[in-house]
């Protein structure tokens, strides 16, 4: 088993995936009322269907989220800056001083911060989240290749209603002109009018089968009308081509289908990057059991409408005298100026300060370690999916080959029996012209036939499917 693909494989697969969108998305630009071939329906449901827009979307939530990781390596720098009026009594948060009117402060900061160390949580959630948008491009193209299938069997349905249509209508025609035979042999007295009561019983029933073909093939354009979210579904046709089952057709065996199949479809693809990606939160989910040292620095300054200026002077008033010596006292007086100039305040209190801060965790109510824990069941979930998603691949090949050989067995088979079936309706036929026969063995032989040729048509456009589903594997874009 499988446990990675290697990259020269990736890039194959890209290229083959490539080449199928390259082929099914021709831009056409085909209207309503022009056939539709099988590679234009595909392209047209891609472009139109929703669950692939939002698979798109996914993908670009997907991306965003590395972005987002990316930056999370990032040192965080933020800025602040605050304009506050205060009134009534309250300090000054510069000068440190009780203020009673009213005060303009204005704070100014820049502040960083960068994780030096923390159990290389941001690195592993980066590849975590890489895993995650790679997985969602490849999911896209699994809802691609899901409608691809599903639009090649709805053509195909509508194409083989076709065929029945044209065979009832065929038959239909024949058992009318068989009535106006037997009309005549009747009235000739070659036959007897139960003859004639039993072929226009026929006729009825030949009818009544048109009617239900013709049914079942409007159902079937309605079906694959709707796939393709086709609102006019009176001028929608497909184009029909021109298909021929080899007598000996060559098919690859399972084992080479499957080798190929891991290289190009983006189911197995996904299924690998979503278990990578579950590693990888795993090991970010470890990091939190980790210390965390973080470097911080902040630098600030802040503008007071109360830091005013001041001047001080002095009084010099004689006490007395103490022998020829006055006694002199000094006695200051200060005088408020106006506020310090708002550039000299920035300057003045322009602060700054780092540091390093070292988080250890201890006891956090176990939830670092249960997450750690389920992220490692998660891992191993995602592992196992993988796993079966190999698995699960091998299956449907080895089915979807054996139900090819025994769709090609059937068809040929059918063929010997239409063969021989056609030669016994020609040989009643005759013998029913001349009188010699039933209506009762004419209407069975038709019947016969009738039966033989629907079953030819339905195994060949069974193992036109079939082989369609080998393709499908084999990353070939799906086109007649």
């Amino acid at each position: 088993m499988l446990k990675t693909l290697h990259k020269k494989n990736k890039l194959l697969a890209v290229a083959l995936l490539a080449c199928g969108i390259v082929n099914a998305q021709k831009d056409t630009n085909l209207a309503l009322g022009q056939p539709w071939p099988l590679d234009y329906c595909i392209s047209y449901a891609w472009q139109h269907n929703l669950t692939v827009k939002q698979a798109q979307v996914s993908s670009e939530i997907a991306k965003n989220n590395v972005t987002g990781s990316k930056g999370n390596i990032l040192p965080t720098i933020n800025g602040m800056a605050s304009n506050t009026w205060n009134y009534g009594r309250t300090i000054d948060p510069f000068t440190n001083t009780f203020a009673t009117s009213q005060v303009l402060s204005q704070d100014f900061y820049l502040s960083s911060s960068f994780t030096l160390f923390g159990g290389e949580q941001s690195v592993n959630q980066l590849k975590q989240n890489q895993a995650s948008y790679e997985a969602s491009k490849y999911d896209v193209e699994v809802n691609k290749n899901n409608i691809a299938l599903n639009i090649a069997s709805g053509y195909l349905q509508v194409l083989l209603d076709q065929e029945l249509l044209i065979e009832a209508k065929n038959q239909h025609e024949v058992t009318l002109q068989q009535v106006e035979r037997t009309q005549q042999l009747v009235t000739a007295g070659s036959l007897s009018r139960s003859n004639l009561l039993d072929v226009q019983a026929q006729e009825a029933n030949d009818d009544v089968n048109q009617v239900n073909a013709q049914t079942q093939l409007d159902l079937a354009m309605l079906g694959l009308a709707q796939l393709l979210d086709i609102d006019s579904l009176q001028l929608f046709k497909i184009a029909v081509p021109e298909i021929t089952i080899p007598a000996n057709p060559a098919i690859d065996g399972p084992e080479q289908v499957y080798f190929k199949a891991l290289v190009s479809m983006p189911d197995i693809h996904s299924a690998e990057l979503k278990w990578k990606s579950a590693e990888d939160a795993k090991q970010a989910a470890a990091g939190a059991l980790y210390p965390k040292l973080t470097f911080n620095a902040t630098v600030g300054t802040g503008y007071s409408g109360s830091d005013k200026t001041s001047s001080t002077a002095y009084n010099l008033d004689t006490l007395g005298y103490v022998g020829a010596s006055p006694l002199v006292a000094k006695e200051p007086t200060i005088t408020e100026g106006p506020a310090v100039k708002w550039a000299d305040q920035l300057n003045n209190n322009f602060n700054k300060s780092f540091g390093f801060r070292l988080n250890i965790p201890i006891l956090n109510g176990l939830q670092a370690n249960v997450a750690y824990r389920n992220a490692k069941l998660n891992a191993l979930n995602n592992y196992y999916n993988y796993e079966n998603s190999e698995l699960t691949l091998r299956k449907n090949i080895q089915q979807a080959y054996a139900d090819a050989l025994g769709a090609l067995r059937k068809y040929h088979a059918t063929e010997k029996s239409v063969a021989s079936l056609s030669e016994a309706y020609n040989y009643t036929k005759t013998k029913f012209d001349v009188g010699m026969s039933t209506a009762l063995d004419y209407n069975t032989a038709q019947t016969n036939l009738n039966k033989a040729k629907s079953d030819l048509l339905q195994a060949k456009y069974n193992y036109i499917f079939k082989i369609k589903v080998l393709d499908y594997y084999e990353g070939k874009p799906l086109k007649l």
